[in-house]
């Protein structure tokens, strides 16, 4: 009798809220494009079923899902859990989304989801070219007054260390040897292929470095500096100067950099190696595409 009265009681009420979501987060922050790994706890009354719109994110473009929600073992009759990554594309301190829930009692009513607000701070990343803020310098604190006797002691140390530094230079340049010259660009990918890639926060660095060495490479043939330019204004600057194969082969290294870096996708060993060698491809199809030109 007393469940009949709470089933009714329940469609009686229809769409009013019966149901409480929270997000079980331990992250106190994270970069943009960082996956971060979440709970969605919806409470619900004894029996009665919730469904996740499998497609909520699509619904505001600055959240990311990196991987389809799955049900937590630990959900109960009570309590619905889904396990779910999110990256965020914006900085700052953001309210975590609301994704919509659909209760269903068990009378067949249907209620709404109350959502518990929590915000978490996302730190901004920096693109190629872009430089740190920095925090503004003071002044230095005042020293003792100077007198004419430690101003005497100053400049005969001063005259000291010149004489030494004179001496030294002198020896130096008597025994300097020829200055090596820096290492190909062959040899930096070389490098990075040395590197653990079965760490992610090694492969990320990695896909860093590999941007930079191509772009830095191109810019140094050309010579123009483009250290400043976006992924797609910087190869829109340089396609005409390469081969058609070099240029396709390009586009999708930038591709694979950009989701490495800024999307938090895990390459695996085998798609890094690949990209060392597109890498390779685009070096020496800019080279052929020079010699053409010549």
């Amino acid at each position: 009798m007393i469940a009949a009265l709470v089933l009714a009681l329940f469609a009686q009420e229809g769409a009013e809220s019966v149901a409480r979501a929270r997000w079980d987060i331990s992250a106190a922050q994270a970069g943009v494009g960082e996956g971060v790994a979440a709970v969605l706890v919806v409470e619900h009354p004894p029996g009665a079923r919730a469904r996740l719109a499998p497609d909520w994110a699509d619904s505001d473009s600055s959240w990311l899902e990196l991987a389809p929600a799955r049900l937590d073992a630990r959900s109960s009759a009570n309590e619905t859990r889904w396990k779910i990554e999110l990256a965020s594309l914006e900085a700052g301190e953001r309210d975590l989304p609301q994704p919509p829930v659909e209760i269903e009692l068990p009378g067949g009513a249907k209620a709404t989801v109350e959502h518990e607000a929590r915000a978490l701070r996302f730190e901004p990343a920096l693109f190629d070219g872009e430089d740190a803020p920095r925090e503004p310098r003071d002044f230095r604190p005042a020293g003792p007054e100077e007198t004419a006797t430690s101003w005497t002691w100053l400049a005969a140390g001063a005259v000291a260390i010149a004489l030494v530094g004179a001496a030294c230079g002198w020896l130096l340049r008597a025994r300097r040897k020829p200055a090596e010259p820096p290492p190909s660009a062959a040899a930096r990918l070389a490098e990075l292929g040395t590197r653990k890639l079965e760490d992610p926060a090694i492969v990320r660095e990695l896909y860093y470095d590999l941007s930079r060495l191509v772009r830095s490479e191109l810019d140094a043939r050309s010579g123009v500096r483009r250290d400043a330019w976006t992924d797609e204004e910087w190869l829109a600057g340089v396609r005409d100067s390469l081969a058609p194969e070099a240029a396709t082969a390009l586009a999708e290294l930038l591709m694979s950099c950009r989701g490495a870096k800024y999307a938090a996708a895990r390459p695996t060993e085998w798609a890094v190696r690949e990209d060392l060698a597109r890498a390779a491809r685009v070096l020496e199809g800019a080279v052929g595409a020079a010699r053409s030109a010549a």
